[in-house]
């Protein structure tokens, strides 16, 4: 029993127990900085981590002025390079006619209709149909459903359509 002593909490140095304990905080702190700066940065947070284990306080200050930097850097340079690729296309306003021809490019079904949905852009507003019954010179007859989903016949000039999607 005597070689098993109590441990008297007033012989013991809080100052080096204290100090240690710090120290050792600053260093996996410092690792842990070291290793989240690098990961916001795209880094591998890896070799950072034990590198700022090594170098403790010094590497993390580093990191934030070096990576901000190249941070901003590659920032700058992908503007550069979206504006360089803006000025190389130019703007064409592309006007796709739309007549007879354009509906005719869809497959037909068993009934010789053109299955959709097709979504009509207007004047009025959007319309969505089922299918296309017919396709005129001058018009499209198409079918859809009303608010009561009773199924209705509608004539659409092509003229009255600013645009069709699928």
């Amino acid at each position: 029993m005597n070689e098993l002593q109590k441990i008297n909490i007033n012989d013991l140095n809080w100052t080096l127990l204290i100090s240690l304990v710090l120290f050792f905080t600053i260093i996996i702190g410092s690792a842990a900085l070291s290793s989240t700066i690098a990961e916001k940065r795209g880094q591998k947070f890896t070799i950072h981590f034990f590198i700022g284990l090594f170098l403790p306080v010094a590497y993390p200050v580093f990191l934030m002025i070096a990576m901000k930097n190249k941070l901003k850097q590659a920032s700058i340079q992908a503007q550069k390079a979206a504006e360089e690729e803006e000025d190389d296309i130019p703007e064409l306003d592309i006007a796709i006619d739309i007549n007879e021809d354009f509906f005719k490019q869809y497959p037909t079904d068993k009934n010789g209709h053109r299955a959709g949905p097709f979504v009509f852009e207007t004047d009025q507003g959007i319309i969505t149909a089922q299918f296309i019954i017919e396709i005129q010179k001058q018009l499209l007859v198409i079918q859809t459903l009303n608010s009561k989903e009773q199924e209705q016949k509608l004539r659409l000039p092509y003229e009255k359509i600013i645009s069709c999607n699928t």
